[in-house]
């Protein structure tokens, strides 16, 4: 009964996420820990850049975090370098928007145009969304900024008897320009631990409210 009322907010919140073509490459390779973060990274066909995972179990009702992944108005809080963002098409499933992140001088700021596909899974108690960039020809390329590419994929799953959330997010991504590869890799690896603890840590500030959609998630 909630998919219709979350997925505008829902789609258009994503960053960027990790389809299945990209999960269905190489293995999976420990990173280690970032900031309780479990991060792995693989390598990518045809690609000299790599993907990466993370995962963590965060002591956060699922319900505070829906509050805050399904505002935009939230965003600018847990986003790293978020600027600006605008919806370009929307259906009950899908969202296509425009979003603009800013980078430090030198480097020209970076902006993507993305594809969001929600699914909700009741039963499984399994939120995810996957994102992908598209071309449209409603934004197409600006001064402002190098248009960018990626894929990026976002699992939120409440745990039963306790009100604890695993999390997990994938991205691969290319912020074309003359970045070197070893650079973007590099800053790609601490990109899981920075968004899995930039929303946990943003949902678990005091008046963060539960979701209702999502408040009984947790009972066994």
């Amino acid at each position: 009964m909630f998919r219709h009322s979350l997925i505008a907010v829902f789609l258009a919140l994503g960053l960027v996420s990790l389809d299945m073509s990209v999960a269905q490459a190489d293995e999976w390779e420990d990173v280690g820990d970032i900031d309780g973060v479990q991060v792995q990274r693989k390598d990518v066909s045809g690609s000299s850049l790599v993907a990466f995972r993370g995962d963590r179990v965060v002591d956060v009702h699922i319900g505070k975090i829906m509050t805050i992944f399904t505002d935009p108005d939230e965003r600018k809080n847990w986003v790293d370098r978020y600027d600006d963002s605008r919806t370009l098409a929307r259906t009950e499933t899908t969202e296509t928007y425009w979003i603009r992140f800013g980078l430090s001088f030198p480097i020209k700021d970076r902006d993507y145009v993305l594809k969001a596909e929600l699914d909700i899974d009741e039963d499984g108690r399994v939120i995810t969304t996957n994102i992908n960039s598209v071309r449209d020809r409603r934004m197409r390329e600006q001064d402002c900024c190098v248009r960018a590419e990626t894929q990026t994929y976002y699992r939120f799953e409440a745990i039963p008897g306790e009100e604890r959330t695993r999390m997990r997010v994938e991205v691969h991504t290319d912020p074309k320009g003359r970045l070197p590869t070893a650079l973007v890799n590099r800053i790609q690896r601490g990109w899981p631990s920075g968004t899995i603890n930039g929303l946990s840590e943003r949902a678990a500030q005091p008046g963060v409210e539960i979701h209702p959609a999502f408040e009984d998630w947790h009972e066994e």
